[in-house]
């Protein structure tokens, strides 16, 4: 099974301190060495990653630069693609759903051929699906 992990399920594994965090970690923990699952996400993420947890955060730069080589040694960084672009275009103006940025992981993450998209974002949570990929938030599973 391959599993896109949200920005924010990632920021939960990089930084205990965020109130979700305790319920990703201990989820990630429980499946990160079952040889069924591939974790990915999306390496635009990475600059969000540094941004949020260095410049907002205060954490050290060095060790986030650490942090995430090593997340991105376990979760399969997926790089954006044109297509992504493309049909989250097309997504947008079809009113699939209203946040591009979402639509361009989204679409990038059915590439990947994720078949379940992990988040704490009320919103995506709402869709509950998208192109057949489920969605679903770590309480929920």
């Amino acid at each position: 099974m391959n599993i896109f992990l949200d920005a924010n399920i990632c920021l939960d594994l990089l930084d205990s301190k965020r109130p979700t965090s305790k319920a990703s970690i201990e989820w990630y923990l429980k499946h990160k060495d079952n040889e069924e699952i591939n974790f990915y996400f999306s390496s635009d993420f990475i600059t969000t990653f540094y941004y949020v947890l260095v410049e907002r955060r205060k954490y050290d730069a060095s060790e986030i630069i650490v942090a995430i080589e090593a997340l991105s040694l376990e979760v399969i960084p997926i790089y954006l693609a044109h297509s992504d672009f493309v049909y989250a275009k097309s997504d947008f103006f079809n009113k699939t759903f209203s946040d591009f940025e979402d639509l361009m992981v989204l679409n990038s993450a059915i590439r990947g051929k994720c078949e379940l998209f992990m988040t704490n974002d009320k919103g995506l949570l709402e869709l509950e699906a998208f192109k057949g990929m489920k969605i679903q938030s770590v309480i929920e599973i």
